[in-house]
């Protein structure tokens, strides 16, 4: 091979192709989400201000009594100051995006921290308010860029939820869906209320947040609220999302996600042992648990994870009633770890076959642990479940 080939597909690869995978991929060493107890999330708008599109985006969010944080272009804030102050006077947040609209990848690596510097003192000069986060045009990250990053005591922002506004043919209601569908208690999420984005993002804005609000979500800026910027104890998370995700769609297990505190997911089966006067085989319903939803409720403590368990059994209730793939079934059941918390929720037990309850009770813990569980001194699975009777009672 050409060596000056293979040099520059490594210089590539170390410039380029390992923090597109580790930061924008896998999120690591970047913040993609808030601490979410109580169902808090960031709504973010990148590419501003421009006179043309943020008025109606700043409306909009008015309009809710929502406020979300912006990333400025310093360029173009120097040129729309007033839309800055109107910016602060809200109570949105300005954050910095940048000095123009470049992707990182074609910037020179020895000029990026006094551009950076500059671009963040400037934006503070015009808002008057401190400048805490930094997310870079398109999301590019390189390892300087990083760097410069903390070296000026930056929060490293990425997102957890594209809006895709931007997106050719984006129609506002399409828009609206797309973040309803994917966000959950701590998503960043990302829109954009300059450039294509922000002819739409406005009008987006008021299909979104009338919904979000009414499932329970707490939007904020990211100054209000807790960023976490992911380290290996995020990881596992992640790479698990398209485990858990593959076999959502091998064994049919849909979300009943109808708001922010939702941690359940259905799929229809057949009671798998005997129970009292509901033999082998009878219609049911197995319930799953989002791990990563019921993670981010406890991070409220042990009884905020407990209070949107019990909020949730209203959704299963609901799913019950109106999901025609769950109207046949006579019982709601599932496997757990955790079976004595779940009593005071109406649930039943009975033991599994040995073997059965050794080889889910493992997977389970595994699951646990992954997601950042504490230690079990005893790991046990047993069955438990709800007669349709006694679902409907919530």
């Amino acid at each position: 091979m050409n060596p000056w080939l293979a040099g520059g597909t490594l210089a590539a690869l170390l410039h380029a192709g390992l923090p597109w995978a580790l930061h924008q991929r896998l999120g690591l060493a970047v913040a993609s989400r808030v601490r979410a107890g109580r169902g808090e999330l960031a709504l973010t708008f990148d590419d501003g201000p421009d006179p043309g599109t943020t008025p109606a985006v700043l409306e909009a969010l008015g309009r809710h009594g929502v406020r979300a944080t912006f990333f400025l272009l310093h360029g173009r804030a120097q040129k729309h100051r007033e839309l800055v102050r109107e910016l602060v006077e809200a109570g949105h947040e300005v954050a910095l995006h940048g000095g123009i609209h470049r992707h990182a990848w074609l910037k020179n690596p020895l000029t990026l921290f006094p551009e950076l510097k500059g671009a963040k003192e400037a934006l503070e000069d015009l808002s008057g308010a401190p400048v805490r986060h930094y997310r870079p045009p398109h999301g590019g990250w390189t390892w300087p860029l990083l760097l410069a990053t903390h070296r000026l005591g930056l929060v490293p922002v990425q997102w957890e939820v594209e809006a895709g506004d931007w997106a050719p043919g984006a129609r506002p209601e399409q828009v609206a869906a797309k973040v309803l569908r994917r966000v959950k208690p701590g998503s960043i999420v990302v829109m954009h209320d300059a450039g294509p984005g922000g002819r739409v993002a406005g009008k987006a804005l008021v299909h979104l947040l009338p919904e979000l609000l009414a499932a329970g979500y707490r939007p904020a800026p990211l100054n209000a609220l807790s960023p976490v910027v992911a380290g290996t104890a995020e990881l596992a998370p992640k790479l698990l999302a398209p485990v858990e995700a593959a076999f959502a769609r091998l064994y049919r297990v849909e979300p009943v996600f109808f708001g922010a505190h939702s941690v359940f997911r259905l799929a229809p089966a057949r009671l798998p042992v005997d129970l009292p006067g509901l033999p082998r085989g009878t219609p049911g319903a197995e319930i799953h648990m989002d791990s990563e939803r019921m993670r981010r409720a406890g991070e409220g403590g042990s009884l905020a994870a407990f209070r949107a368990a019990r909020a949730s059994m209203a959704d299963l209730a609901r799913a019950a009633k109106e999901n025609p793939r769950f109207q046949e079934a006579r019982v709601f059941f599932g496997t757990s770890l955790f079976w004595e918390v779940l009593a005071p929720l109406g649930f039943e037990t009975a033991p599994l076959p040995p073997g059965y309850a050794r080889r889910v009770g493992l997977w389970m813990y595994l699951l646990h642990r992954a997601y950042g569980g504490r230690p079990l001194r005893r790991v046990e699975a047993r069955l438990v479940y709800l007669t349709w009777k006694d679902l409907l009672g919530w």
